[in-house]
């Protein structure tokens, strides 16, 4: 008994240390800016009363001032537009992969593999390249054509999908169903739990992205929630911290809910499979 009660209180002093920085975020996003400067936190020093100086002055200075509201759109729209995509791309490629013949199948299936162990660093100058030869720069388009292409999503689907047993679309076949009709109607709904498992790692890869969206984003009009705090960091005198960190906190709630609202099918796509 002492040993599960003493490896609780490790495990529970573990957990704070790593929400105690989204704590802080959202504490300081709802707070003035002298609040946010002061050192200790103000939740620390003033402890629960504190929460009673809450203002959302922070909060309307970052989407009116600062036009955030507009930056939580465009996030939006990348992100919903780059998971469907990337939905349909890789479902069609682990069909593929799964239930076609073609010459070279192993072989491109471990180089789309092995493409997951190129950091995106070295992906740079080849992706501005290309964007630039298709005049996708300062263009949407640029960040959602490119996040379709997901290795990780093909290897993850395909796993799913050789589990589906095959006298499903041996069935449908001999009904005359082309193999469209059998990803779009048969497969896919069966593998619900692994595209939403793989549309949780997009969602958080898209929405957290900065690299990419720095590179092909030139106008402000098109920034994206993390380029947004970025560009609010880099004035040089009166730094908004405080609207810095309410900009902060919408960015990071966001993925934060939408995991914990579908962590059940996360967790059977990553580690189940089809039951039959």
């Amino acid at each position: 008994m002492i040993p599960k009660i003493f490896g609780m209180i490790i495990l529970s002093v573990i957990a704070l240390m790593f929400l105690f920085p989204i704590l802080w975020l959202a504490d300081s996003a709802f707070r003035p800016q002298t609040d946010v400067l002061k050192v200790p936190p103000i939740l620390i020093d003033k402890g629960l009363p504190a929460m009673g100086l809450f203002t959302l002055d922070s909060m309307k200075k970052a989407l009116v001032d600062w036009n955030v509201f507009l930056s939580f759109i465009n996030s939006v729209y990348i992100t919903l537009a780059g998971i469907g995509l990337t939905i349909i791309i890789c479902c069609m490629c682990a069909y593929a992969f799964s239930y076609l013949n073609f010459p070279l199948k192993r072989v491109v299936f471990v180089v789309i593999l092995a493409t997951m162990m190129l950091p995106m660093t070295t992906m740079i100058v080849p992706y501005f390249r290309v964007l630039g030869t298709l005049k996708l720069v300062g263009n949407p388009l640029g960040l959602i054509i490119p996040y379709a292409a997901s290795a990780f999503g093909v290897f993850l689907l395909r796993q799913y999908f050789v589990k589906i047993p095959f006298s499903f679309i041996e069935s449908a076949r001999m009904e005359g169903a082309h193999d469209f009709r059998i990803l779009f109607q048969i497969i896919m709904p069966l593998a619900k739990p692994a595209i939403a498992a793989l549309s949780i790692v997009q969602f958080r890869q898209i929405w957290n992205d900065f690299l990419y969206p720095m590179l092909v984003l030139k106008n402000q009009a098109l920034f994206t929630l993390p380029i947004k705090i970025q560009f609010m960091d880099s004035q040089n005198l009166n730094k908004p911290y405080d609207a810095i960190l309410a900009t902060g906190f919408i960015a990071a709630i966001i993925p934060i809910v939408f995991f914990l609202i579908f962590q059940r099918q996360f967790i059977e796509g990553m580690t189940g499979g089809v039951k039959h």
